[in-house]
């Protein structure tokens, strides 16, 4: 067993009886009583602010800004009664000052006329700050007022978070930057519409150009088929020339082939003729001889008659053979006629085919045959004009200046001849006409001598132009060829300028037909440019127009303007009766609570209740007012220290200083009756107790720090009852001012329940005349 627990202690007379058992209790449960009602009631007042009843006025008119309404009021106050971050009642400007004025209210929030108006003034040249204006009144509760002033800071706030200082100074200097945009914008729009004035004199060009464009398309649509057709024609003459040109190419292979005959002809017949000519030189010698010597010939004239026959039939023979000679070289020269015709004829044709060609677009398909053209021309049909033409006058030469000599003489030859055998043969015949014939025959051989002669020398010139004629076949061969291929080369080439011809003529169709869309284009075009320049002064006009109505502020105020958008909204604070700071706010609870505990400690050293009179036989009113004066005049000591300390020590400056003081005493009054009954009715220990948790429930309850919405509900329906509650109030109205009904509320309640205590204390006392042991040694002594 402990030596605290055994009954020689103190704690050992507390085993007696219940209610020192309930005492130890109520001495245990004390601090956490204490500490959980203080906790329970301040644990959070800050989250109950909504059931905080302050006053919201909105006398806003509205503004307009740029041509729309501007009502900056009404959105705060929805704003602000959405949020429900207070108890926001709205009401008229009466009602609240009204409500301010009696405690209805904590504070009053009142939105200004003007207040859009200011909202919006920032783009003038006179800015100036919104204006929330606010009305406390301290004598409602102190901190109510410091938990409004903060309330209204995040209202402020909130207001100006929308406008920082730093996005209002960018916005002013933008705007500052967008009047130097716009006057910079106004310069360069001058020049887009001098621009835009060149662009709409091209476009007038532009269309008449293309009207031109499509004439000019309409024409080379005309040409193109024209060009066309020419191809077309081109492309049939080219052809009708190949078929030709191979013509020509076999008939001078021909023409080659006969000539080289020829050539080996002439070249027997001048052998022939010079074996002649030496003949019929010694043939007229000998016929010479023979006229000499004829009497000597009889035996030989049977052989001359002999030799006379066969030269006459040789010389018929020549003579046959130099006709066909004729023939064959008249016919030469007919053909190298014809040859040298289609020559310079097929010349001339490619000549024009040339120059038709250049004549036309050097992007047309017909120019890239004009090389090969031009080539066929050049190497193949001139040469082959030239070799025909010399061909035809080799032909015609051989055929003056050797044929027809050749068949004269050949004709002379066989006339000779014949003349010749008939003279050899009179001569056979007849000597005696041997001299006569001898003479002829010497004529006849003369005359042989100078035919073969004369047959020699044409020989030769025939085999001279018989050479020239083979050279000028071969050559004549050699150019049908090249023409031939050249031909065909220009037939492909001509059926491509056909083709190609086709589709120009095709393309300038569809040229024909989009230059005329051009054209409407174009127009289309002419009429925008005017449009865009008609725009465009009107642009130039309109930033103009801009740039003169945005402000050229000057520094000193965009200052001011970014001063007031950094802080949009300023506060009006006013108060109808202020404290002079928390040590005069917190006075009224801090002396109900040293009134309420000096009287507990008067009771720890008075007795409630004298037995003196009680033994006497007073009355129950009289022996509790023995008790009580005691009291009441330690009560006025405290009263005057504490005032006078307040007063002069703290430098407190009250509003109603001696009012002040009286009230205080009545609080000491009030209270030393009430604890005082509460000593009689309950005993002392228990009344002791009873007045600690009453000035517990007081503490928490009264309002004096927190406003008594803010507590917990317990508190606010016991606060009407609570005797700290009405010191409290009564004490504010005297320290700060404002005196209403409040005070006399207070000062009545506090007067009835002294009266109503000491009236209890006088019936009760009354009842305890007669002394029991239970009197004599109650259960728990203090």
């Amino acid at each position: 067993m402990f030596a605290f627990l055994s009954s020689g202690t103190e704690l050992g007379r507390f085993k007696r009886g219940k209610l020192p058992k309930i005492a130890v209790a109520v001495m245990l449960f004390i601090p956490l009583i204490y500490g959980a009602l203080y906790l329970w009631a301040f644990q959070a007042p800050d989250k109950h602010m909504d059931n905080l009843p302050v006053a919201l006025v909105n006398e806003d008119t509205g503004a307009i800004k740029d041509g729309a309404p501007v009502n900056a009021g009404d959105d705060l106050a929805a704003e602000l009664m959405d949020g429900m971050e207070l108890k926001w009642e709205q009401t008229d400007a009466a009602t609240a000052a009204q409500g301010v004025a009696d405690g209805s209210y904590y504070f009053a929030m009142s939105i200004p006329a003007d207040f859009s108006k200011n909202a919006v003034s920032v783009g003038t040249d006179t800015p100036a700050q919104t204006m929330i204006d606010v009305e406390f009144n301290d004598t409602n509760n102190f901190l109510s007022s410091v938990l409004g002033k903060q309330a209204m800071s995040q209202v402020r706030d909130a207001v100006s978070e929308q406008l920082g200082e730093q996005t209002s100074s960018a916005l002013l200097v933008g705007l500052h930057d967008a009047g130097e945009g716009l006057r910079a914008a106004t310069s360069g729009s001058a020049e887009v519409t001098q621009g835009i004035d060149s662009a709409k004199d091209g476009a007038g060009k532009l269309v008449a150009g293309m009207k031109d464009l499509a004439a000019g398309t309409v024409t080379l649509q005309d040409g193109a088929l024209q060009l066309a057709d020419g191809a077309t024609s081109l492309s049939q003459g080219v052809s009708t020339l190949a078929g030709g040109a191979t013509t020509l190419n076999t008939g001078a292979a021909t023409l080659s082939t006969g000539a080289s005959s020829l050539a080996s002809g002439v070249a027997e017949l001048n052998t022939g003729a010079a074996s002649l000519a030496a003949g019929s030189n010694t043939l007229a010698i000998g016929a010479s001889d023979l006229a000499t010597s004829l009497a000597q010939a009889v035996p030989d004239a049977k052989a001359l008659d002999t030799g006379a026959a066969s030269v006459f039939s040789s010389a018929g023979t020549l003579s046959a053979s130099a006709s066909k000679v004729s023939a064959s070289a008249s016919t030469l020269a007919g053909t190298a006629d014809d040859v040298a015709a289609g020559a310079t004829a097929t010349s001339t044709q490619l000549a024009a085919l040339i120059a038709a060609v250049e004549a036309m677009p050097a992007d047309t398909p017909a120019s890239a045959i004009l090389g090969s053209l031009e080539t066929l021309h050049n190497d193949a049909a001139v040469p082959l004009a030239a070799g025909a033409g010399k061909l035809a006058a080799g032909a015609h030469q051989l055929s003056t200046n050797a044929i027809t000599p050749l068949s004269d003489g050949a004709a002379k030859l066989s006339a000779g001849a014949g003349t010749v055998s008939a003279g050899v043969t009179k001569l056979s015949a007849g000597v005696g006409e041997a001299a006569t014939g001898a003479g002829k025959l010497s004529q006849g051989a003369t005359a042989l001598n100078t035919g073969a002669t004369a047959l020699s020398t044409g020989a030769e010139s025939a085999a001279t132009g018989s050479s020239r004629v083979a050279t000028g076949a071969s050559e004549l061969a050699g150019g049908a060829s090249a023409l031939a291929e050249g031909a065909g080369t220009a037939k492909d080439g001509a059926a491509a300028l056909a083709t190609g011809a086709g589709s120009l003529s095709t393309g300038s169709t569809d040229l024909a037909s989009g230059s005329g869309k051009l054209v409407e284009g174009g127009t289309t075009l002419a009429d925008g440019a005017q449009k865009l320049s008609t725009g465009s002064h009107t642009l130039t006009q309109k930033l103009d127009d801009g740039g003169k109505a945005i402000p050229d502020d000057s520094a000193a105020l965009l200052s001011e303007k970014s001063r007031v958008l950094a802080n949009p909204v300023a506060m009006n604070q006013q108060w109808a009766n202020q404290s002079n700071g928390f040590g005069d706010g917190f006075a009224p609870f801090f002396i109900a609570l040293a009134t309420f505990v000096g009287a507990l400690i008067s009771w720890l050293l008075l007795r409630a209740l004298p037995t003196r009179a009680l033994a006497a036989g007073a009355s129950g009113l009289r022996s509790v007012l023995t008790g009580l004066l005691p009291a009441l005049a330690i009560g006025l000591g405290q009263v005057l220290i504490m005032v006078a300390v307040l007063l002069w020590g703290l430098d407190m400056k009250p509003v109603y200083p001696v009012a002040m003081a009286a009230f205080i005493y009545l609080t000491t009054v009030c209270f030393l009756a009430l604890q005082q009954m509460f000593i009689i009715v309950f005993g002392t220990a228990a009344g002791r107790v009873v007045s600690l948790v009453l000035l517990m429930l007081q503490l928490s309850s009264s309002g004096g720090t927190y406003p008594v919405e803010t507590t917990p509900g317990f508190f606010q329906a016991l606060h009407p009852f609570m005797p700290a509650t009405y010191v409290v109030n009564g004490l504010r109205q005297l320290m700060t001012g404002g005196i209403d009904s409040r005070l006399w509320i207070s000062v009545a309640f506090l007067a009835v329940l002294a009266a109503g205590s000491v009236a209890v204390s006088a019936f009760c006392a009354g009842r305890q005349r007669v002394f029991s042991i239970k009197r004599l040694h109650p259960e728990l002594e203090m």
